[in-house]
C-alpha cells in the first residue's frame, strides 16, 4: 500500500512535499524481547525501494504498522531523550502518529524536531544511505532543515520512522542520535497510547477497515489501495477513485472550509458535504469521530474523486456509499 496523496486529496500532496511519502501496512505480532543494536552510522549497502508485487512486510516483527499505530509518539520526545540535545520546550502532537518539539540547543540556538512514525519513503538514487540502530537509514537535507528517515517496513510500501530537525547546527547528527533511541526504544519498551484512548481511530488501518467488495462495487472493478501515512488510504480504479483519511483536527464545524458545507445526517452522524473542482471533481465530507481537548478531536474525511473530463459521476453519492460502509466499521468513541 502506497500514497503519495494522490489527486483525491491536494492537501496531501502538500504534506509530501515537506518531507517524504507515508503509510501504513498489515504484520504480525511483535516480538518485543530486548535486542540490543549499537549505534551504527556507516555505509549501507542497498536502499530499499518500492517492489509493487510484494506485500508489506516489517523489517522486524516490532515495527509492523499495527505495532507503531500503538505507539505515542510525543513519550519519545520526553524530556530525557531531548536534554540530549539542549533545552525542551514541551513536545506536542501535530498529527496522529506525529510529534513536534521548539527547543534550543544548549547555547541558545533555535532547534527545531518533528518525529513521524509510520511514514511512506521516497528513496531517490542520490539519498545518502546509512545504518542507525541497526535500520537502514537514508538522509536528505534542504538549507538547514535534515531529514533523517528509518526503514521500518519494507516490499509494496516501503514505511519508516522519519526525524525532520531544522537547526543551524548538524541537524543531521541530531536526527541520527533521536532516531537511535527512538529505534531502540520502541523494539525494547514503547511507550503506548494512554489506556482510555477507548474509540479512538489511532488504532485503525484505514486501507484494511473498508470491505473489499465495496470498493470493487463503487470503482466498476478491483481497485488498486494505497496510502500515504498510517492514517490516509485511496482505493483507485482508473479515473475514479476515493480516499479515507483520519487526522486530529479542528472540529469541521467550526472549519473556515466548511463555512458553505451542506449539513447532512448519517446514521445519526452529523457530516459536512462539500464539492470542490479546483483540481478534479470531488465530493467531500468529513465529520468529527471523537472530541479531544479545545475544539479539536479526531476527524474523519472521505473524498470521492473523478479525473476524467466530460465524464458525470454522481460523486457525492458515491461518498455517501462510503461512508455508510465505513462507519460501522469504527470503534465507538
Amino acid at each position: 500500500m502506497h500514497v503519495v496523496r494522490s489527486p483525491a486529496r491536494t492537501a496531501w500532496s502538500a504534506i509530501a512535499l515537506s518531507s517524504a511519502i507515508l503509510l501504513a501496512g498489515c504484520g504480525s505480532q511483535a516480538d518485543l524481547a530486548k535486542v540490543t543494536h549499537p549505534r551504527t552510522v556507516v555505509p549501507a549497502k542497498v536502499a530499499p525501494k518500492t517492489q509493487p508485487n510484494q506485500p508489506p512486510r516489517p523489517v522486524e516483527p516490532a515495527f509492523a504498522a499495527e505495532r507503531l499505530r500503538a505507539v505515542d509518539p510525543c513519550q519519545l520526545m520526553d524530556t530525557q531523550t531531548l536534554s540530549g540535545f539542549g533545552v525542551p520546550a514541551a513536545s506536542r502532537s501535530v498529527a496522529l502518529s506525529d510529534c513536534a518539539n521548539y527547543m534550543k540547543d544548549g547555547s541558545g540556538k533555535r532547534l527545531s524536531i518533528t518525529l513521524r512514525l509510520g511514514q511512506n519513503i521516497t528513496i531517490l538514487d542520490t539519498a545518502k544511505t546509512i545504518k542507525v540502530g541497526g535500520l537502514t537509514t537514508v538522509e536528505s537535507t534542504s538549507t538547514t532543515t535534515c531529514f533523517v528517515k528509518s526503514v521500518t517496513q519494507e516490499g509494496s510500501s516501503v514505511l519508516g520512522i522519519v526525524a525532520q530537525v531544522d537547526y543551524e547546527g548538524d541537524s543531521c547528527d541530531v536526527g541520527r542520535r533521536l532516531n537511535e533511541t527512538v529505534i531502540n526504544r520502541i523494539r525494547t519498551n514503547p511507550p503506548l497510547r494512554a489506556q482510555d484512548n477507548k474509540g479512538s481511530v489511532t488504532v485503525v488501518d484505514p486501507c484494511a477497515v473498508f470491505p473489499a467488495v465495496t470498493a470493487t462495487e463503487l470503482l466498476g472493478g478491483t481497485p488498486t489501495i494505497s496510502s500515504y501515512d498510517m492514517y490516509r488510504c485511496t482505493f483507485r480504479r482508473d479515473s475514479l477513485y476515493f480516499g479515507i483519511e483520519f487526522r486530529e483536527a479542528t472540529d469541521p464545524k467550526d472549519s473556515s472550509q466548511n463555512k458553505k458545507a451542506q449539513v447532512v445526517t448519517i446514521d445519526g452522524v452529523t457530516i459536512y458535504q462539500r464539492k470542490e473542482d479546483s483540481f478534479n471533481a470531488s465530493c467531500k465530507m468529513e465529520w468529527m469521530h471523537k472530541a479531544t481537548t479545545a475544539g479539536k478531536g479526531e476527524v474523519v474525511e472521505v473524498s470521492f474523486d473523478n479525473s476524467k473530463k466530460g465524464v458525470e459521476v454522481d460523486l457525492c453519492g458515491k461518498a455517501t456509499t462510503v461512508v455508510k460502509a465505513l462507519l460501522p466499521k469504527l470503534p465507538k468513541p
